[in-house]
């Protein structure tokens, strides 16, 4: 095997590595799943019904950080919960992107028993802490994520991309289907505003990125 072979076979793998991982290939749509701003720092007492608190003070400024970061990355659409604290910060996004929200209910958190009026006994590390079975959160997340990218079909961009802002639980629980895991192998919190990439080419379904918020490091 001539030097010329070894680096050809050399160059071919790492084509391979890229195609699997939709790294500089053509046709490829990315959905950026973003962590809603913190909506508790100033929160004095539950209301009846579902959790849905507007933003902190503190979640006000993370989004205005988040809108930030993003200002000069292409967006093309822009989705959201119907929750008040996803909403509030998908509207920052979009405000820069001259873009409108589009919102939807498959997008909202998990079921809490805290949403039901009652209070959860604190479960065992590892267990299942939730009413809403984790099958039908993957479903429904699976299912607006599908619609998501039949969206951006029609942009004629080098990579159409939407941002998705959504939940603590239902992020977690999608990437981990993804990444073929269960509740609690995934052993990453994504914090508020955080960034998720995932990139998509047909029934190929990469994530490339996890919980990213490197946007709100301070500045020293």
């Amino acid at each position: 095997m001539t030097d010329d072979d070894r680096t050809a076979g050399f160059l071919r793998m790492l084509d391979d590595l890229h195609a699997r991982h939709l790294v500089g290939v053509a046709d490829v749509r990315e959905v950026w799943l973003i962590r809603h701003a913190d909506a508790y720092g100033d929160m004095e007492s539950l209301a009846a019904g579902i959790v849905d608190p507007p933003l902190s003070e503190r979640g006000r400024e993370q989004a205005a950080r988040l809108a930030a970061r993003l200002a000069a990355v292409p967006l093309h659409a822009v989705w959201s919960s119907r929750l008040r604290r996803a909403a509030e910060t998908a509207e920052a996004v979009a405000r820069g992107h001259g873009l409108t929200v589009r919102t939807d209910d498959r997008l909202r958190e998990v079921r809490t028993y805290w949403d039901e009026g009652r209070e959860a006994e604190r479960a065992a590390p590892g267990t299942y802490p939730f009413p809403e079975p984790e099958e039908e959160v993957v479903a429904r997340m699976r299912a607006v994520f599908a619609d998501v990218v039949a969206g951006l079909a029609a942009v004629d961009a080098p990579v159409p991309r939407a941002a998705v802002v959504t939940h603590n639980g239902t992020i977690a629980m999608y990437l981990s289907s993804v990444l073929g895991l269960r509740w609690g192998q995934l052993r990453v919190l994504p914090q508020f505003t955080s960034v998720s990439v995932v990139a998509v080419k047909g029934d190929q379904v990469v994530v490339q990125s996890i919980a990213d918020a490197t946007h709100l490091s301070p500045a020293r």
